[in-house]
């Protein structure tokens, strides 16, 4: 029996294509879907099935809060966390809960990143074959591998380690931070590669400026919190001059734009 938890903020659309993407397949085993609505004032659709129940949260509580909020309301001992604009093609929830029957504390999925008008993306492409895309099926991973887009986690363990880490606002880190805790824990995080996750991946320049920039400062308290991370990741040439360029708002404007720009071209032909 497990739960999934989907956290979701003034995408209707998106959501219903989760959630009825999960509804279609034949998941024999009983669980719930949890929307949690960090949309203060915004309408989620009832969607007419017994087994969804929606949290409406007061405020903006932000990624963690929300994700955390979910969990406490979840009654069965498996937490599944999705994004809320994944289409799931295919039953990849029993993958992940015969993993965590062998033993795994957590399991987590890849996504294939797509645009909806199905164009090509040099920017998708790099995504889809980053950190744990390089791994093997049922493989055991190192922390900053771990994402929260698709991932399961046993409700006991998550609850003892702490859960997501509050102070995290905005976009970044709060997964690999969690991971980081899992395996300070004893826990043993899985990697469960497959092409049934579609992550609809349309993001502007503007907003993928943004998420850089929120992600470094948000990388600033892990470090702080976590300071073994800093060698995973070379951050001392991340905080350097060449750091400094390289994410400079400025060139990153340049560089995403670039993608977008060689991406387009190549839909074109």
């Amino acid at each position: 029996m497990f739960s999934i938890i989907i956290p979701t903020y003034n995408r209707p659309d998106n959501l219903n294509r989760t959630v009825n993407s999960i509804l279609s397949l034949n998941i024999k085993r009983e669980f719930e879907i949890i929307i949690v609505n960090d949309f203060p004032g915004g309408n989620i659709q009832t969607f007419g099935d017994r087994r969804i129940r929606i949290i409406n949260n007061p405020v903006n509580l932000g990624r963690s809060k929300s994700r955390n909020a979910g969990a406490t309301a979840a009654v069965y001992p498996v937490l599944f966390f999705i994004d809320d604009d994944i289409e799931v093609k295919a039953d990849i929830f029993e993958k992940h809960l015969i993993e965590l029957e062998n033993g795994n504390s957590a399991v987590f999925s890849n996504v294939i990143n797509v645009r909806t008008d199905g164009a090509f993306s040099n920017l998708n492409e790099f995504l889809n074959t980053r950190g744990a895309n390089k791994s093997n099926i049922s493989a055991e991973v190192k922390s900053n591998y771990f994402t929260s887009a698709f991932c399961s986690i046993k409700k006991d363990f998550f609850d003892h380690i702490g859960k997501f880490d509050e102070n995290f606002s905005g976009y970044g880190w709060e997964d690999p931070e969690l991971g980081i805790r899992i395996e300070k824990n004893g826990g043993r995080i899985s990697f469960v590669k497959t092409g049934s996750l579609i992550h609809y991946h349309d993001k502007s320049v503007d907003e993928w400026v943004y998420q850089i920039e929120n992600a470094g400062a948000n990388l600033k308290y892990l470090i702080k919190k976590h300071p073994e991370f800093a060698n995973r990741i070379h951050y001392r040439l991340l905080v350097s001059p060449l750091g400094y360029l390289f994410f400079n708002s400025a060139l990153s404007r340049i560089s995403l734009s670039f993608m977008f720009y060689s991406a387009v071209r190549k839909s074109l032909k």
